[in-house]
């Protein structure tokens, strides 16, 4: 799902993506001429492995988010680099947001309940 910087305006613009046993939802809000913040949130069961044996688990999410969307390089030093996402072509794209903040999760290491108690 893309959308267009200019579409976004002062008020909330609500958004729900699903994607595999998941749902990112929130709000995309303007905060300058080309910056947009993103609260939302991912929740949902998805498909993992234990990074100790290898055994399937499942991984339940609750995760909030925080972003900022930035319409080209990103200039003001005062947030936090890692929660920007600099888009080049004036469309914030949802979906890769999305795929990004999932990989970001799972690049945790999780444990089954067996590993977690060694």
């Amino acid at each position: 799902m893309k959308i267009s910087f200019a579409k976004v305006m002062l008020n909330d613009f609500a958004f729900d993506l699903e994607k595999e046993g998941l749902k990112f939802s929130g709000n995309l809000v303007k905060k300058d001429q080309t910056s947009v913040k993103c609260e939302a949130s991912i929740t949902g069961e998805i498909k993992h492995f234990c990074d100790r044996c290898g055994d399937d688990i499942d991984l339940n999410l609750n995760e909030k988010i925080n972003l900022l969307f930035s319409d080209g390089i990103y200039k003001d030093v005062q947030d936090q680099l890692e929660n920007v996402y600099e888009f080049f072509d004036s469309q914030i794209d949802l979906d890769e947001v999305f795929i990004s903040e999932i990989e970001t999760y799972k690049s945790d290491y999780f444990y089954c309940e067996k590993c977690k108690n060694l």
